[in-house]
């Protein structure tokens, strides 16, 4: 009989039992769950709204499943940007008082950065939360995917997700050394013009080899964070090393420490587990790529690619921590930013931005131009802090390039690595990193 994927393990784990996949579960608990301030709002009003009354009729107050496994997280439109999202940010802040839930503030920093730095979600466990994204914590080893506002609010009550599939698996084996000038960004994009749109349906991604393994968590995360765009359930990666030693700092900015409960709920997958399919990926062939609009499937080298470009955007939760500033700051030191070019930085986190500060790398990007604002989700979903209008022409470190993904359905959307945004915002087109890179350096 075949081993068992890590997905497999952590749902078995989760439920007690062994679970394979396609299998239907009546019922799975969730270890960890949190909200941003879009759909948090609407969840918690109905969560009162259905349950208020269960809990009365039996004498007790309404309460959460376990407030020490919830988390509020407001990032896309903050510092506010409407009365509507500042009412929406003090309901779910007195909401998580009352209930003993961790609320942060706005500008700690995007949910999938914030989930991960603090420690929030660990290895093997079944993270969930309100927005596509979730996926990033797959880097840590763990099942995390998002889910509706119907399923958060039920979650809020019961902790349990309700006729859950187990995913099948498919294998993502990656060998091969990078190029210079090529990061994770350029991977996975490459993986998501090979698989295209629909590639991975309601399945997880599991990236393994060589190449995965030298890769430091940084890049980890940009890979799960887009692998939702070929439509995959999550994107996930076998803890190695690298991963705990990651946990291990995050722990410890809390006071804790990796526990003996902890580290037996890491899980990786057996080396006889059954994937529904295998891909190999040569990583040495791949060239900065860049995802044409309008969609992140559409992907080129970037050496085929020379348009003009009125915005570039560094930020976002797939390319804004300390890697990802770092090579953008390298390449814009001492440079400016193209005149007809509007470059946006935001870190991806408030810890991330602190630690930009004290490195010297915000006063590089302000000398060169660029407008640097508070950790949150910018312009990424279109709402606030740099929203493109009809025909401008846009290249962001983000995941998604969809119509109307950024402001106007008339604008175009570029995805590319931080390097290649940097090297874009330069020229004011879109533009090879490697030019700009001293000879020897990655």
């Amino acid at each position: 009989m075949g081993g068992a994927t890590i997905a497999e393990k952590i749902v078995s784990r989760a439920v007690g039992r062994k679970a394979k996949a396609g299998e239907v579960i009546e019922a799975v608990p969730v270890d960890k769950l949190y909200f941003n301030e879009v759909i948090g709002p609407p969840a918690v009003l109905n969560f009162q709204k259905d349950f208020e009354d269960v809990y009365t009729a039996s004498g007790k107050k309404l309460q959460v499943f376990n407030p020490s496994r919830i988390a509020f997280m407001p990032d896309h439109t903050v510092p506010s940007c409407s009365i509507k999202v500042s009412q929406g940010i003090s309901l779910i802040r007195d909401f998580a008082n009352d209930q003993g839930i961790a609320m942060y503030k706005e500008g700690d920093g995007i949910e999938h950065t914030i989930a991960s730095e603090e420690a929030f979600v660990l290895p093997g466990e079944i993270a969930v939360a309100t927005d596509s994204h979730t996926c990033t914590q797959g880097a840590l080893g763990a099942l995390a995917f998002g889910i509706g506002t119907t399923e958060g609010e039920n979650l809020l009550a019961t902790g349990e997700l309700y006729s859950f599939t187990v995913p099948e698996t498919i294998s993502f084996r990656v060998k091969g050394r990078f190029q210079r000038g090529v990061y994770a960004k350029d991977l996975v994009l490459h993986v998501l013009g090979t698989m295209g749109e629909g590639g991975a349906s309601k399945k997880v991604a599991e990236y393994s080899g060589p190449t995965i393994d030298s890769l430091d968590m940084d890049g980890r995360f940009t890979i799960c964070n887009l692998s939702v765009e070929m439509s995959a359930r999550t994107a996930i990666v076998n803890p190695d090393k690298t991963t705990l030693s990651y946990v291990e700092a995050a722990l410890a900015r809390r006071g804790m420490a990796m526990t003996d409960d902890l580290r037996g709920m890491v899980a990786r997958s057996d080396p006889d587990a059954t994937y529904s399919k295998t891909v190999d990926v040569d990583a040495a062939t791949i060239e900065p790529t860049v995802s044409l609009p309008h969609s992140p499937a559409n992907a080129k080298p970037v050496s085929q690619v020379s348009d003009p470009i009125s915005t570039v955007f560094i930020g976002s939760c797939a390319n804004a921590r300390e890697a990802d500033l770092t090579i953008a700051a390298k390449i814009l030191k001492g440079r400016k930013v193209s005149p007809s070019t509007n470059l946006i930085v935001i870190p991806a986190s408030r810890r991330v931005y602190n630690w930009a500060m004290d490195q010297g790398l915000l006063k590089v990007f302000a000398d060169a131009g660029a407008n640097i604002e508070s950790s949150n989700c910018g312009p990424c979903f279109g709402k606030h802090m740099g929203i493109l209008g009809p025909g401008d022409r846009c290249l962001s470190t983000s995941n998604r390039n969809y119509k109307g993904r950024m402001g106007s359905p008339d604008a175009f959307i570029y995805l590319g690595s931080p390097a290649v945004a940097a090297a874009t915002a330069i020229e004011g087109r879109v533009a090879d990193p490697r030019k700009y890179l001293p000879a020897g350096e990655a």
